[in-house]
Formats: C-alpha cells, sequence, structure tokens
C-alpha cells in the first residue's frame, strides 16, 4: 500500500466525518425523560433567542434523553 494524499475536498478541515452541521445548533445531554420541547425552548430562551428545538426519541416515542437547540444566532450559541 502507498501513501497518497486524500483527495477528498475536506481534508485538512475540521468538517465531521458524519451528519450534518447547522448552525447556531447545540447538544444537549441529560434532559428528563418528560421534558417537552416547549419545556426545553422556554428554558433556553433565557440565554438567547431560540429558533427550534428538537428531543430525540426512539421509535415508541419515548425521550433518549438528549436533544438539540437551534438559536437564531451564533454569538447566543457560543455563550452556551
Amino acid at each position: 500500500p502507498s501513501a497518497t494524499p486524500s483527495t477528498t475536498p475536506l481534508s485538512g478541515t475540521n468538517a465531521p466525518k458524519f451528519g450534518t452541521v447547522i448552525p447556531n445548533r447545540i447538544f444537549v445531554g441529560g434532559i428528563a425523560a418528560n421534558t417537552t420541547d416547549a419545556e426545553l425552548k422556554q428554558f433556553f430562551s433565557a440565554y438567547g433567542a431560540v429558533k427550534d428545538t428538537k428531543i430525540i426519541a426512539d421509535r415508541g416515542g419515548v425521550s433518549k434523553g438528549y436533544g438539540f437547540v437551534t438559536f437564531e444566532n451564533q454569538e447566543d450559541a457560543d455563550r452556551i
């Protein structure tokens, strides 16, 4: 096997290998099983304008205990 440089356009960057990067979005773990998207949005609204929230659930609709909060601007997301 010879070592040849990668021709992948993203080589040399810190881009993730999997998933989609959504600007102003943060990961939130340790969410109580009975927390709703509305409650999550209300809580994080204290830190800036929240555009969207998403709690991840399994196929049965049971919360997996984590989710994502998307802020209107990057400054609010960075502050968290």
